[in-house]
């Protein structure tokens, strides 16, 4: 392989596949490198409709459809109606087919190996591998997750006040099970303070043949998984899943949540930043799929466009009034303030379950 490239995006996840997607699509030498894409996560893989819509999601990865929401804060369970439907995923299946789409390309080249070390040269940048290769690159993007090697290099790290933990187990299990025992098309969060003291929640997403049960606050992964193995054993809820065995993950992601974080760019003259390197995911909910897919596509057409810059005016078009309201709204969604917060949405979504209902007949 020619160790030149046009581009070389870092992360092979929804966020990298999608830019080099794009990106190939239009005949630009794309350097991919990845070397533990496709995997499963942490993340349950949930989805929203605006996903599937957008990028044209084959069917066969939509293992669940989800109209409701069953969630249990202040001490007491709500169950809360989806409108439109959200979707689970495997992250595995979902993250192998976009990387295959963008390896569609011919001009896309993918090294299953870690970039271990960036330098800047004159043209461009020089990236060095865990296999002892060198690959000259004009523009650098990163969509290595979080913490991001290449947003150390071209910017500066996101500070470790906006990182949060996530752990959590894969459960395979057979689809008479889940039909048994939960409820169909609902997915559980939990906000108790007994298990989640510093903002988050624990999940519960039942799968087509798995259930994908997590963490994620802004403790130390170690409390976490303390706090998720007592939820197990001893929550009601938690106890359909004690007699599973999985497969355990940790991720960091981030939490921004002082709208000033935005304000930074995350493109300049020859490099950008996509996905959670950018920082752009909900804070809230801890979604960020969409933002990563999304933000990989726009990021390709600021290149196509002639100017990177241009990546910022687009993102900021598209979904920045989402993560700056994130910001705004986390600090008291997850205090006592948040009980008001809570209040008004169980409201809201009543007078939308009546209004549905009313018009149905």
């Amino acid at each position: 392989m020619p160790n030149t490239f046009e581009v070389g995006i870092v992360g092979a996840g929804v966020a990298g596949s999608s830019c080099a997607q794009v990106l190939g699509r239009a005949g630009v030498k794309v350097a991919l490198f990845d070397h533990s894409h496709p995997r499963e996560k942490p993340c349950g893989g949930l989805i929203e409709d605006r996903v599937v819509d957008e990028f044209n999601i084959p069917e066969e990865l939509l293992e669940n459809e989800i109209r409701w929401f069953l969630a249990e804060r202040f001490k007491f369970r709500v169950k809360l109606f989806l409108k439109p439907s959200l979707f689970l995923i495997s992250r595995k299946d979902f993250d192998y087919y976009l990387l295959q789409k963008a390896l569609k390309n011919k001009s896309v080249a993918f090294f299953d190996e870690k970039v271990s070390q960036v330098t800047k040269g004159e043209n461009g940048w020089i990236l060095k591998t865990n296999k002892d290769r060198c690959v000259k690159v004009k523009v650098l993007i990163g969509a290595d997750g979080c913490p991001s090697l290449i947003r150390k290099y071209v910017f500066r790290p996101i500070l470790p006040q906006f990182l949060a933990a996530t752990v959590g187990y894969n459960f395979p299990c057979s689809s008479k099970y889940i039909e048994k025992v939960f409820a169909k098309n609902t997915v559980e969060a939990y906000y108790s303070h007994e298990y989640v003291q510093k903002g988050g929640f624990i999940w519960i997403f039942p799968k087509r043949t798995s259930i994908n049960v997590g963490i994620g606050s802004m403790e130390t992964g170690k409390k976490l998984k303390q706090s998720l193995d007592k939820f197990i054993l001893s929550h009601p809820a938690g106890k359909r899943l004690k007699l599973l065995k999985g497969h355990f993950f940790t991720h960091l992601v981030p939490v921004i949540w002082m709208k000033d974080f935005f304000d930074f760019p995350c493109s300049g003259m020859n490099w950008a930043l996509i996905g959670d390197a950018a920082g752009h995911v909900n804070p809230i909910s801890g979604a960020g799929i969409y933002y990563a897919m999304k933000g990989g596509m726009l990021c390709g057409l600021a290149f196509l466009d002639g100017d990177l810059h241009l990546f910022e005016r687009y993102w900021r078009k598209e979904y920045g009034d989402e993560l700056y309201y994130g910001t705004k709204t986390f600090l008291t969604f997850y205090s006592n303030l948040g009980f008001f917060l809570w209040l008004q949405y169980i409201f809201e979504n009543f007078l939308c379950q009546l209004k549905l209902l009313l018009s149905s007949n």
